[in-house]
């Protein structure tokens, strides 16, 4: 059977309309589309919903204000549906003030699940048969007209989520697991309040360039060359209004830091041709020229968040990958990812601060609930069997 085409809503008068359709609804699906690979500063082009049969395709950029919809974000009696939500609950957070609760995320469902393809397009394709148009994902969102390939693709990004979210919840009710996956469902706005946006309004970070990676092994000159690489491609980058990969890559900044160029002639290499240089070859000429040396470590909270256990000492890196180890045997055992049983930042902050007892894990957020029954004593046994030995 054909499908009625989704609302596209550009106007307040059809948002209104669309809002007055969803108080009856108790279950809607979300998702949006961002310009994050063509712009300097991302944000939202689209958002996606579908509830009570229908599906509707809002227009952020002709509407500008979206505070209709805060209130059905912000109601935890009603159920708002998305796949990873963490992203969009970011984005719509960061353009839009939205505040959430209500939550139900499929992909965080699945995974619960044990299930080990849990990318929407694999999802829709196995339990509906539909086939995504993937390469659509990196259209350039911010353009308009959408064309009617991209208006499709959209559309499909909710309008299967409410059978799917029923199908996953029946199925983690079956397995014991619901409670454990509401628990996560919960935390999600959390995480959007915590988690720094993507796209800052600000001047460009200073430290950014702790992000660069190899830039921590780098003499303190080549550092200090990055670091003034790095403050230029910002300006560039929203000069152009082009995202900063696309100006110059983070390969490149560590090669012309590495070897630093004297003239226009030095500047073409790998990834940086004779048009790049033509606009703005003297733009690097001068940032590298006036670069300072940049001596030390990177202050706290700089760089990339990564928790690979790179940079923790002997004694700290055994703990961690001891518990790491652990954590593998209980994930295999309940069927699920290591890195959902229990992620690598709390692993580095356990054994960063090993806690000496059972009631010390307790009063641990991130194990709470569920995690406290399988993890708790576990912890606590695994820390004292890599405890340092001491004479």
């Amino acid at each position: 059977m054909d499908l009625a085409a989704p609302r596209y809503i550009d106007t307040q008068s059809a948002l209104l309309e669309w809002v007055e359709h969803l108080r009856g609804a108790k279950v809607v699906a979300v998702d949006t589309e961002s310009d994050s690979l063509h712009h300097f500063r991302e944000k939202v082009c689209l958002i996606q919903m579908t509830a009570n049969g229908a599906d509707a395709l809002i227009d952020p950029l002709a509407l500008g204000d979206l505070s209709a919809l805060a209130p059905l974000f912000a109601d935890p009696a009603r159920q708002k549906i998305f796949h990873d939500a963490c992203y969009d609950l970011l984005c719509l957070s960061r353009d839009f003030g939205f505040r959430f609760a209500g939550l139900f995320d499929t992909m965080l469902a699945s995974r619960y699940l044990g299930l080990r393809e849990f990318g929407l397009a694999s999802i829709l394709k196995q339990r509906f048969g539909f086939i995504a148009n993937k390469r659509l994902q990196r259209s350039d969102w911010a353009s308009r007209p959408l064309s009617p390939d991209q208006l499709h693709y959209a559309r499909y990004d909710t309008h299967y989520l409410p059978e799917l979210a029923l199908r996953l919840a029946e199925e983690l009710r079956g397995c014991g697991r619901y409670d454990w996956a509401q628990e996560e469902f919960e935390r999600l706005p959390e995480i959007a309040l915590r988690v720094a946006p993507r796209s800052s309004t600000g001047e460009p970070d200073p430290d950014g360039f702790w992000r660069v990676r190899g830039v921590r092994t780098l003499s303190p000159a080549a550092k200090g060359r990055v670091r003034a690489l790095f403050l230029m491609r910002e300006r560039l980058a929203e000069r152009l209004d082009r995202p900063r990969f696309k100006v110059l890559s983070d390969s490149i900044l560590l090669d012309l830091a590495d070897y630093p160029p004297q003239s226009l002639d030095e500047l073409p290499r790998p990834g940086l041709r004779r048009a790049g240089v033509e606009r703005f070859g003297n733009d690097i000429l001068r940032a590298l020229r006036d670069a300072q040396p940049v001596n030390g470590t990177a202050p706290a909270g700089a760089g990339r968040r990564r928790r690979s256990g790179r940079f923790l000492d002997a004694d700290t890196r055994e703990r961690f990958d001891a518990l790491r180890d652990m954590r593998r045997a209980k994930a295999e055992a309940l069927g699920i990812e290591p890195e959902v049983a229990l992620g690598n930042a709390v692993l580095e902050e356990l054994a960063k601060h090993p806690p000496h007892t059972v009631t010390e894990v307790l009063d641990l957020p991130e194990l709470r609930g569920w995690r406290q029954r399988i993890f708790a004593e576990a912890i606590v046994d695994c820390l004292r069997s890599n405890a340092p030995v001491t004479t």
